[in-house]
């Protein structure tokens, strides 16, 4: 009996000592991790820079006054920015500034850098028509002309750590952007694909209205200006119900997004940007060929695929395809329309584009589009048939975000991959 107790002491007390060793073990792991953290940060932090952007807003000139701040630690070395549309003026920097051809190209100092112009943010589509407009009381337009796209020449494995702060007129009450705000005024600019991070999409700013909502973890802000009659709760009623569909059909919602609209003189029609979208007042939710123009709008954003141009083809049929296509699929998944109904959209758009020959043009016009839906329509079936109901074009789509900017031969190769052999609905004379 005592041979057993000490028997069971010595193993009581080998276990507590196996087990100081390990707790040894995994402080000393967790601390090594830790400082291997530290020394990553620190050398992430040592090869960043800080970009602020600080946007004054004048609308008696129809524009703003910008001045890009940049703590440089030499790690920013020359940019240079296209300004053949002659959209920005007064150009000023310190360092060496050169204006040569509407190109104009900046040698950075190695300290504080300073860059300041004037851009005008009003500007007409077609006659008559704006898709960015500066009034009195507000503004709306995209960050891609507030800030132009830059090339720029940095130490190997710099990066800009970038925030944006706006200045708005006393009588203004409110900005909005597609990028999470700080406080106040001010935005955290942070996109992982690019080295230079620049502030993109929409924007508005002014006397606005604004209603928000979080949908499975996006955040959705719907703002107009006052008084343009903006359905903003009825878009927000609409995203609740679609919003699920949405990430089921895509596997994938940006954390933030704002759609934004005005009436006339706004162009007529829907825009979309990377983390936001236009759509103008009078647009409805859903037209009366059943289709939606927000949905459209939404799909670009969130897939963010474009047609692949190239001397032989323009594959611009696939974006607008696929985004007409889950204009009214969408809905149809969430129960807000019938499956009599969804027939007779197709029927409707085969009708639209029942001259239309050839998808394979410079730009895919509305009878193109129609005609591209009933074609993806067909692929869709084909590809449930072919796989017994394991993949749809859901898993096509998902493939071609990957790539974005997609050609005929990558809905091809993608399907076929799925299926096993060549889609039958790509064979069509449409695509000769």
């Amino acid at each position: 009996m005592l041979y057993l107790v000490n028997d069971l002491f010595f193993e009581v007390y080998d276990m507590r000592l196996l087990q100081k060793k390990l707790s040894m073990r995994l402080v000393i792991g967790l601390f090594a991790f830790f400082c291997g953290f530290v020394v990553a940060a620190e050398k992430e932090s040592a090869l960043s820079y800080k970009v602020d952007y600080l946007v004054t807003f004048l609308p008696e000139k129809e524009g703003a006054s910008v001045v890009i701040r940049i703590d440089n630690k030499g790690l920013l070395q020359k940019l240079r920015f296209n300004n053949k549309a002659g959209v920005y003026s007064n150009i000023r920097a310190n360092g060496k500034l050169t204006v040569k051809d509407a190109q104009v190209y900046w040698e950075l100092p190695s300290g504080n850098a300073t860059l300041s112009y004037f851009v005008k943010l009003t500007h007409e589509r077609s006659v008559g028509k704006y898709d960015a407009r500066m009034t009195e009381d507000w503004a709306l337009f995209r960050g891609d002309d507030l800030i132009p796209p830059v090339e720029t020449t940095e130490v190997p494995g710099a990066r800009a750590i970038a925030e944006l702060e706006f200045i708005l007129p006393k009588t203004w009450n409110n900005v909005e952007t597609g990028w999470v705000r700080k406080k106040d005024n001010k935005f955290i600019i942070d996109n992982p694909e690019r080295l230079f991070d620049r502030p993109t999409g929409w924007m508005i700013a002014g006397k606005i209205g604004t209603r928000r909502a979080t949908i499975k973890k996006t955040g959705i802000a719907i703002s107009a200006p006052v008084g343009e009659g903006m359905r903003r709760m009825d878009a927000l009623t609409f995203f609740n119900f679609v919003w699920p569909e949405l990430y089921d059909a895509f596997e994938k919602t940006p954390s933030k997004l704002l759609v934004v609209g005005a009436g006339d003189p706004m162009w007529r029609g829907g825009l979309s940007a990377s983390n936001s979208l236009f759509l103008h007042t009078d647009r409805p939710l859903v037209s009366e060929n059943g289709t939606s123009p927000l949905l459209h709008e939404l799909t670009h954003m969130v897939t963010r695929i474009s047609g692949k141009e190239t001397e032989i083809a323009n594959d611009d049929w696939i974006a607008e395809g696929l985004a007409e296509f889950y204009s009214f699929e969408l809905l149809y998944r969430a129960n807000g329309i019938t499956k009599a109904r969804r027939t007779k959209i197709i029927k409707g758009l085969e009708k639209w584009g029942a001259e239309v020959k050839y998808l394979r043009k410079s730009k895919s016009t509305g009878a193109v589009t129609a005609r591209a839906v009933v074609l993806l329509d067909e692929l869709d079936k084909e590809i449930r048939k072919r796989s017994k109901k394991q993949y749809s074009i859901d898993d096509v789509t998902r493939e071609l975000m990957k790539i974005r900017k997609v050609s005929l031969a990558d809905l091809q190769n993608i399907t076929e991959k799925l299926i096993g052999t060549k889609a039958d609905a790509l064979n069509s004379p449409l695509l000769k």
